[in-house]
């Protein structure tokens, strides 16, 4: 069965960044069910409904996606070119939050169909402020409120 609320996945391999950032998305949106991927293959694995995410009412389909650039392994920019190469859209935002990005991997992110490319600040409260304004951009949208209203029944 699926949240009530929509759902994010913050694709991010600090674990304390990743938990940060969703206490800011729920502060911002108290509905918000909150996924984790630890780096670039998880969140390929997510969105592609493999194992361990194959269950969608434990990992539903995210209303958007909160995308580090710089992981270990598989990068943010692998997990953009899998979802640009996809057939069909991915049809959900995919916004790149990282720690330090030269005007060069912004344009890369961009390229690749990220929406936008925000800067994690170093003040944990920058940082709140910074995941707020996305989540209600991306996801205090009407269509994906109402989305969910209808599902919901």
């Amino acid at each position: 069965m699926r949240p009530c609320g929509p759902t994010l996945l913050v694709v991010e391999d600090l674990e304390d960044q990743a938990a940060l950032v969703g206490i800011a998305a729920r502060r911002a949106h108290p509905g918000l069910e909150v996924q984790t991927a630890s780096h670039g293959g998880e969140a390929i694995a997510y969105l592609s409904g493999q194992a361990p995410f194959a269950d969608r009412s434990r990992h539903p389909w995210p209303d958007l996606v909160l995308l580090d650039l710089f992981m270990p392994d598989v990068d943010g920019f692998a997990v953009l070119e899998w979802i640009k190469a996809l057939p069909r859209p991915l049809g959900i935002p995919v916004v790149v939050l990282t720690a330090s990005v030269s005007d060069e991997d912004e344009a890369r992110a961009l390229a690749l169909g990220a929406e936008s490319v925000h800067r994690k600040p170093v003040q944990i409260s920058e940082l709140g402020n910074v995941v707020r304004d996305i989540v209600l951009k991306w996801i205090g949208r009407e269509e994906i409120i109402s989305r969910h209203i209808w599902e919901m029944g």
